[in-house]
C-alpha cells in the first residue's frame, strides 16, 4: 500500500507575488493598466499635439478639458456618497449566477431607492451643465481675441456629450459600490486605450479640436455598453420599485452630500483652475504648455491613488463589519505603496523634462540624417512643455493632493466628513494663491501657489483630522 502524500500547496510565481506584496489586486490592476497606458501613451500623444496642433491650438485643447471638469458644480458629491452608501448595503447583497442583485430584501429595497434618487439628480445635473456651464464655457471663448481655432460646434458637441455622460455616472457609482471595481475598471482601461487610440487618428488626420468630441464619444460608448449590456440584469433588478425600507435623502444623503458639494467644487481650484487661468492672463500657447505639463503629472497622481480608491467598497464592508483593525492594516500598507508610486513616477517625469532640456540647442550631429524628424519633433517639444523649474513645483504639489485624498478615504467608509472646513479653505486658499502669483509670473507664480498653501495648510491640517479622528474612535 503506498503512502499518500499531503498535497503541496502551488508556489506562486514572482511576478504574482511582487503584485500581491504590493497590494495589486485585479481591481487595482486595471487602474493602473488604464492610468499606466495613459501615462505610457501620453508621449506618443504629446508628439501628435506637438507636430499637428498650433501652440494656439493646443491651448484650446487643454482648456476645453478644464472646463468639462466644472462638472462637479453640477454632480455636487453625489458619486462619492452613492458609492458609500451602496457599499453599506453590498454586505448582504450579492449577484447571482444569472447576473441580478439579490440578497436582503431590506438591503436591496435601499439599493432600488438609492439608485431611482441618484438616477432623478444626475438626469437633472445633465440639464444643467447643458444650459450652465455650456453657456458659460461659450462666453468665455467668445470673450477672447478672435482666434484661428474654429472652436463654438465642437465646444458645444462636447458639451452635450459631457452631460449624456453625466447621467451614465450614477449607474458606474452604483456598480463600484456593489464591489465590481475589477470589472468597471476593466472597461475603464478598454475606455482609455480606444479612447487614445480614436484621438491619435483624429489628430494625425488634421481633426483638430474635434479631438476632444471624439475622446467624449468614446467615453459614453464604454459606459452605455456596461450599462446596457454587461449589467444590463443588474440595473434590471434595481427598476422595480417595491415596498420596503428606503434610503432617506434627508437624514443619509443630504448631510454628508452637502459637505462633500462644497468641498467639491473648491476642489476645482486645486485640479482645473490653473489651466483657464493661464489663458486668460497669459493666453493659449502658455495654457497649452501648463496644459500638456499638468495632464501628466495628475495622470500619475490618479495612478497612484488607484491603490485606495479600488479599496473603497472594501473599506466601507470592513466599516460596516466593525473590522477596525484590518481596516487600519490595509489602510497603512495601501498609503505606503501610492505615496512611494507616487514620488518615484514623480522623480522619473522630471528626469525626463531634463533629459529633453539637454538637447537644446544642440545640432543633429553628421551623418544621423535620417533621426532629422524625431529629432525636430524633440526640439518642437521643448517649446510645449514646461521647462523643468515649474515641472518641479507642480510635480511637489501632487504631495498635499494625495495625502489629503488618502486621509479622506480612510475616515468617509464611517459616513463622518469632518473636512469640509479645511478641506474648503485649503482649496480656495490655494485656487487665490495660485490666482494671484500665476496672473503675474506664469507658470512658475502657479506651482508656488500650489506649494506654500500644500505645505503650510493642507498637509498639518489633513493630518490633524486623522490623528483626532483616531483618538476619538479610541
Amino acid at each position: 500500500m503506498t503512502e499518500q502524500r499531503e498535497p503541496q500547496l502551488q508556489r506562486r510565481s514572482w511576478p504574482r507575488r511582487l503584485l500581491n506584496r504590493m497590494e495589486v489586486n485585479r481591481a487595482v490592476f486595471y487602474a493602473l493598466l488604464g492610468r499606466g497606458w495613459q501615462f505610457a501613451s501620453g508621449p506618443v500623444t504629446m508628439l501628435l499635439i506637438v507636430a499637428f496642433f498650433s501652440s494656439e491650438l493646443q491651448g484650446y485643447y487643454y482648456t476645453f478639458g478644464a472646463l468639462i471638469a466644472l462638472q462637479t458644480f453640477v454632480e455636487m458629491g453625489m458619486q462619492v456618497v452613492t458609492l458609500y452608501l451602496a457599499s453599506h448595503e453590498w454586505s448582504k447583497l450579492h449577484i447571482d449566477e444569472q447576473g441580478y442583485l439579490t440578497g436582503d430584501p431590506d438591503a436591496l429595497s435601499r439599493i432600488r431607492s438609492l439608485a431611482a434618487l441618484v438616477l432623478k439628480w444626475y438626469t437633472i445635473a445633465g440639464l444643467l451643465f447643458v444650459g450652465g456651464i455650456g453657456l458659460a464655457g461659450y462666453y468665455f471663448f467668445s470673450s477672447q481675441p478672435v482666434s484661428n481655432v474654429n472652436w463654438q460646434l465642437p465646444w458645444l458637441c462636447v458639451a452635450g456629450l459631457t452631460a449624456l455622460t453625466l447621467m451614465a455616472t450614477p449607474c458606474l457609482s452604483l456598480l463600484d459600490g456593489c464591489d465590481q471595481v475589477a470589472v468597471t475598471n476593466r472597461y475603464r482601461a478598454f475606455q482609455s486605450i480606444t479612447g487614445t487610440l480614436v484621438a491619435w487618428v483624429v489628430i494625425s488626420s488634421g481633426g483638430g479640436i474635434w479631438t476632444c468630441v471624439a475622446i467624449c464619444a468614446v467615453r459614453l460608448f464604454w459606459e452605455l455598453w456596461l450599462i446596457g449590456v454587461r449589467y444590463r440584469r443588474f440595473f434590471a433588478s434595481l427598476l422595480p420599485k417595491r415596498p420596503g425600507a428606503l434610503v432617506s435623502w434627508s437624514e443619509e444623503v443630504w448631510p454628508l452630500q452637502w459637505k462633500l458639494a462644497v468641498q467639491a467644487m473648491a476642489t476645482y481650484f486645486t485640479s482645473a483652475f490653473v489651466i483657464p487661468l493661464m489663458f486668460e492672463y497669459q493666453g493659449p500657447a502658455v495654457a497649452g504648455r501648463l496644459g500638456l505639463t499638468w495632464t501628466a503629472l495628475m495622470t500619475l497622481q490618479l495612478a497612484a491613488w488607484s491603490w485606495l480608491m479600488t479599496r473603497a467598497p472594501l473599506f466601507g464592508s470592513l466599516v460596516a463589519q466593525n473590522n477596525i483593525p484590518e481596516l487600519n492594516r490595509v489602510f497603512r500598507r495601501l498609503t505606503q505603496v501610492s505615496t512611494i508610486v507616487l514620488l518615484t513616477g514623480g522623480t522619473l517625469f522630471c528626469l525626463i523634462v531634463w533629459g529633453l532640456q539637454l538637447f537644446q540647442g544642440i545640432a543633429l550631429p553628421a551623418g544621423w540624417e535620417l533621426l532629422e524628424p524625431v529629432w525636430y519633433l524633440i526640439h518642437k517639444l521643448q517649446e510645449r512643455i514646461l521647462p523643468l523649474y515649474p515641472t518641479i513645483l507642480l510635480t511637489l504639489a501632487l504631495v498635499p493632493i494625495h495625502i489629503s485624498q488618502c486621509v479622506m478615504a480612510y475616515i468617509r467608509p464611517f459616513k463622518q466628513e469632518p473636512f469640509l472646513l479645511l478641506n474648503t479653505c485649503s482649496q480656495l486658499i490655494t485656487g487665490l494663491l495660485v490666482w494671484y502669483f500665476g496672473k503675474t509670473y506664469g507658470p512658475v507664480g502657479a506651482g508656488w501657489g500650489f506649494l506654500i498653501a500644500g505645505y503650510f495648510l493642507t498637509i498639518p491640517g489633513f493630518l490633524l483630522v486623522l490623528q483626532r479622528f483616531i483618538a476619538r474612535r479610541k
